[in-house]
């Protein structure tokens, strides 16, 4: 394969003492490691830079093991989609959760679904179908398949998204300023659309959401849970986040009142 295998993190301060070991983890214990690693952070939350972290982490970065960008705003999750800006077309970019042990043998079983497919994301998790009652999101059952599907599974963003399939469209200066105007957390309730408008194909595996390497940081804690609350509409927050990305941008609603009886 001609295709670089590159792993696209980020963090903030209340797990970046995981970043270190995640990256050590990946390096070590992957059977297919990856080419190269890319470390996403602001200047917003860590503004003293490399001063700024765990020593374990900084001397990753001192031996060029890692590559730490810095950025002056922090979006979030986002951050990690920076790397389609100056990716390869043959790039495949997994991003990578900064709080998570992966099954050891996960880089290589995508590879060969990529071997088999590779017009197709591939999400490391089965997660269940996006059904819509007006605005609010069902997550349905999920959609076992032995083939990608278009417009069938939820997107999430432990994924690897080939390069060449990336729609720019979503990274220009205008996007980015609706995105961070209208979702500046969640990548799932912005590049979700994005798969739907261009007909994405998505291979789901069955991997789970890996071992959480701090126990005392769960997942579940973090964006997870905060995504998942309810608020005054009575609408969980990733709900009006996905209606406010539609509304914002009237080409991906078109689609998804066309596919999916969207807001009806």
């Amino acid at each position: 394969m001609n295709e670089r295998v590159i792993v696209s993190m980020t963090s903030y301060p209340a797990r970046i003492i995981n970043v270190g070991k995640a990256i050590y983890l990946l390096l070590t214990k992957q059977t297919r490691k990856p080419d190269e690693i890319h470390l996403w952070l602001s200047t917003e939350e860590f503004p003293n830079k490399e001063q700024s972290l765990p020593k374990d982490l900084q001397q990753l970065i001192e031996t060029n093991i890692a590559t730490v960008h810095w950025l002056p705003k922090n979006t979030f999750v986002h951050k990690r989609h920076e790397y389609f800006k100056i990716a390869q077309n043959d790039d495949l970019v997994f991003l990578i959760d900064d709080d998570v042990r992966y099954a050891d043998n996960l880089i290589e079983n995508v590879l060969n679904v990529h071997k088999k497919f590779p017009d197709c994301i591939v999400c490391y998790n089965r997660y269940p179908a996006h059904v819509y009652k007006g605005k609010r999101i069902i997550y349905g059952s999920g959609v076992v398949s032995d083939i990608p599907l278009v417009n069938k599974d939820r997107w999430c963003g432990q994924s690897m998204i080939p390069a060449k399939l990336y729609p720019k469209e979503c990274l220009s200066e205008e996007n980015q300023t609706i995105r961070n105007k209208v979702d500046p957390v969640s990548d799932e309730c912005w590049f979700q659309p994005w798969t739907v408008f261009y007909d994405i194909p998505i291979f789901h595996l069955n991997y789970g959401w890996g071992t959480d390497i701090d126990p005392k940081i769960k997942k579940e804690s973090g964006i997870v849970g905060w995504s998942h609350q309810i608020e005054a509409n009575g609408l969980e927050r990733r709900d009006n986040w996905l209606t406010a990305v539609l509304d914002a941008i009237p080409k991906l609603k078109e689609k998804y009142v066309r596919l999916f009886g969207y807001g009806r």
